[in-house]
Order: C-alpha cells, then structure tokens, then sequence
C-alpha cells in the first residue's frame, strides 16, 4: 500500500485545479517498485480555504465517502492527512486523461464506445449507491480514463453521503448546470440515485451527438430546459444508435425520477444485452489484439476503438499499433452494425 504520510512524497505538476483544491502528480521517494503505488495524485485544499470549517467537512466527508468505495471504476483511495493544517489526500493516479477532455478532441463517440462506457458507469454509480452515495455531479470531467480504456469515477466532493447529516443548507442547488437533474434545480432534500441517473442519460447523449441535450447562454435558460423542455432525440445527432439505445437515453432524462430507470444496475442491464445483440459482447479484459475482428462474435469492440482513441490523443501512434488494414476492418465491422440496426427497425 502507498505512505499516507506526505512528507514521503515528491510534489510533481498539478493536475487540475478545483474551487477549494489542487491535484498534484506525486512519486514515492523511496521507490517500492510497484508503480501503482510509488506514482499517485494527492489532493490538497488550498490555503486560502483550509481554515474555513465547512469546506473542511466537506473535504473530510469525501476522504471517508472514497474509503468506503473500493470499486475498479472509482478512483481508489490510499489514504490521507493533515500537513501544517492543509488536509489532503493520495489516490490512484489516473493517466488516459478525462472523457471531456477525448470528446473535445475526437468530436462524437462511436455507439459501440458509448455502450462500453456506459456499462463501466453503471457499475461505479450502483456501487456507490449500494453505499448511500449520491454522486451528484457526475459529468464527463469527472470520468478519469486509463490507458487500457477503463473508466474510474473521481471527485466525490459534493456527493451527498445519505448515512450522515447533508452539508448542503436546505434550497441550494449544488452540480453543473449541463447535468443537473430537475431536482437538483429545485433544492429538493429528498434526491435518490435517481439524480445520477439523470445525469449519466446527460453524459450519453453528449458521448453520441458531440453537444448536450440543452444548450443555453446562461444557468437560468438551462434550468428552465432541465424543468420543463422534451430532450431532442440523439438519433438525430447520431443515426447509427441503436433504437435500444436511444430509448434508455430518453428514459434517462425523464423529468420525474420515477420514469427513470430503476437504478443503473438496469441500465447497464440494457448495455449489456445491446452487447450481446449486435456482437459487442466483453469477454474481460484478456483481449487478444491479433484475433479476428470480422469474426461473427465480436469481443468488446467498443473497448478496442477506446483505447486507441486513448492512446491516439495522449501522443501513441495509432497507425503503428494497429495498421491502416486492420482499421479498415474496424470500419467494415461497425458499417455491418449499422446494418444490422436499420434492418431491425424496418
């Protein structure tokens, strides 16, 4: 396990920057030889704020939120502390970049990519509320990827902890306007995983269409969508979706949390038999990158086109990887899908 002491780490480059924190990549200095442990990201409030009582609580309230978690689609939590009064605290070191930070560079996602996002998503989100967690800000700046195309969860700082007192003062709206769900806008207490929920079908129709469900100038003429406005349909953006698709993602934003989806269990439930049906399946991650991609059962298709869009970005070669042919062959694969999915309309 890494030190939880800071003074045994070196401070490197800062990795973000947040309204109350900083994230610095660190290494060990007294290297173990496990590179998962001897390289991490440490987060600190920054001094400005580190005396402020309720910022304090909040940030201890996502130390202890991240210690329960333990899940391979949420950032993990090494532990934490306190150095001449800045709280801070280590965690995994996530190197693939953000999913904002790939759309901003690719444009839209393929649909066999947002299935093979979505189920990851599914899977931190029921963790999380198995846990009585409500993320509450969940957006694509706040989905981490590694290079192998896994999806980790971060920054639980205003997640609602539903086994401890809420620390947000009744009628305040907290989250990211794009993703806030209609009971978030309205102060509701009473939030479920439900706003999650809302929030991921936000997230999806971004991942397929390349822009949010609703765009406004201002929060108020966002708010007044999130309340009130019927969500364009993503095939309109996207015509390869799959009806199945498009449907969950409408479902997603309904306005009342009881025509959501159950929980995200369901949802990746959906996910995964879009999977099965149109040859996506994922047999884990032991993918052998030589098989046979116009083989009749194609494995975790949309993990292989991630992880070379990963890659692509953070500076690798995608053409020396895989080879004009074999993308060639990608791109006859997905045309087949595509097929398939307009003949099942008809």
């Amino acid at each position: 396990m890494p030190s939880t002491r800071l003074d045994e780490y070196q401070l490197g480059g800062v990795l973000g920057v947040g309204t109350v924190g900083t994230i610095y990549a660190a290494t060990r200095k007294s290297p173990s030889g496990n590179p998962h442990v001897d390289r991490v990201a440490i987060k600190k409030l920054h001094p400005a704020v580190s005396r402020d009582p309720l910022i304090r609580s909040r940030f201890r309230r996502e130390m202890l939120v991240l210690e329960r978690l333990q899940h391979p689609n949420i950032i993990a939590y090494f532990g934490g502390g306190e150095d001449n009064g800045q709280l801070y605290y280590i965690m995994e070191l996530v190197d693939g970049g953000t999913v904002k930070e790939l759309l901003e560079s690719t444009g839209r996602m393929p649909w066999p990519v947002v299935v093979d996002l979505a189920r990851q998503i599914c899977s931190a989100l029921q963790c999380a509320h198995n846990h009585g967690v409500i993320h509450r800000d969940l957006k694509p700046g706040n989905l981490f990827l590694t290079r192998d195309a896994h999806v980790k969860l971060g920054d639980f700082g205003i997640a609602r902890d539903l086994h401890g007192s809420d620390l947000t003062a009744d009628g305040l709206t907290v989250g990211t306007h794009a993703y806030m769900s209609p009971e978030q806008i309205t102060g509701e207490q009473n939030i479920s995983g439900k706003t999650d929920l809302y929030a991921l079908g936000c997230c999806l129709f971004e991942f397929l269409a390349g822009r949010k469900p609703f765009l406004g100038d201002n929060f108020a003429q966002l708010f007044d969508q999130h309340l009130r406005a019927v969500p364009p349909s993503v095939i309109h953006f996207a015509g390869d979706c799959p009806p199945e698709l498009d449907q969950v993602i409408a479902q997603l934003l309904s306005k009342k949390p009881e025509d959501r989806p159950f929980n995200a269990r369901q949802v990746q439930g959906v996910m995964l038999q879009l999977g099965e049906q149109y040859g996506l399946a994922d047999s884990g991650d032991d993918v052998d990158p030589a098989a046979d991609v116009g083989a009749a059962h194609v494995t975790a298709l949309g993990r292989r086109i991630l992880e070379k869009q990963i890659r692509a970005r953070m500076g690798g070669n995608v053409r020396a990887e895989i080879g004009w042919g074999r993308l060639a062959v990608i791109a006859a694969v997905i045309g087949g899908i595509v097929l398939a999915a307009i003949l099942l309309r008809q």
